[in-house]
């Protein structure tokens, strides 16, 4: 539990180790977990995530968090912030639960309220926004739930599966977060870290 950065009800973010690369590297190699995502074309290498990681780190506009699951603390998912814009206040948010015992069962959408928390409480933004792919029913449901709202869809944006799919972006503003953070299931654990 060493290194938590923000806890929730079920789930907490914490810094990204190396050690996590391995059991990153198992879920970006496994075609159910990558169907929809724009990674999962080719195999990924343990050296290249090293890599990556090392650039990451030393990117003061890319931020990715391990996301843990209580009471044993599993990692059970990555998630973060991309493209900072410091002059703008606005990011990218991108998550993937990896481990599919934790699908469908509530963390995913704890897991984005607490990058949301983190995007507004700690680093000041203004916006943050994703794209998601149009097939991906249950992810659009879940940010619609957490408070993104569509504003477009870019046509035939992702070749998966022998298809074309459309992505469709969306995104929360400062002030839209404000109005329903309290409706939570984790809101009681983000008022003690935050001074709402």
């Amino acid at each position: 539990m060493a290194n938590i950065f923000i806890s929730g009800r079920n789930t907490y973010l914490r810094v990204l180790n190396r050690d996590d690369l391995p059991d990153l590297g198992v879920w970006m190699n496994d075609r159910a977990v990558t169907h929809y995502l724009y990674r999962g074309f080719f195999p990924v290498h343990l050296e290249i995530m090293e890599q990556n990681y090392a650039a990451m780190v030393n990117n003061p506009h890319e931020e990715e968090v391990a996301i843990c699951a209580y009471p044993e603390n599993n990692l059970i998912g990555v998630g973060g912030l991309h493209g900072i814009n410091h002059l703008a206040h606005s990011a990218e948010l991108r998550i993937l639960l990896g481990d599919k015992n934790f699908w469908g069962r509530g963390y995913g959408t704890e897991a984005t309220q607490l990058i949301l928390a983190w995007a507004f409480e700690i680093l000041n933004l203004h916006k943050v926004w994703l794209g998601v792919n149009a097939a991906q029913s249950n992810a659009i449901r879940l940010y619609e739930k957490v408070g993104f709202i569509r504003e477009g869809i870019l046509r035939d944006e992702v070749w998966r599966n022998g298809r074309y799919y459309d992505a469709i972006r969306m995104s929360i503003l400062e002030c839209e977060y404000r109005r329903q953070w309290k409706n939570w299931l984790c809101a009681t654990e983000l008022a003690t870290q935050f001074s709402q």
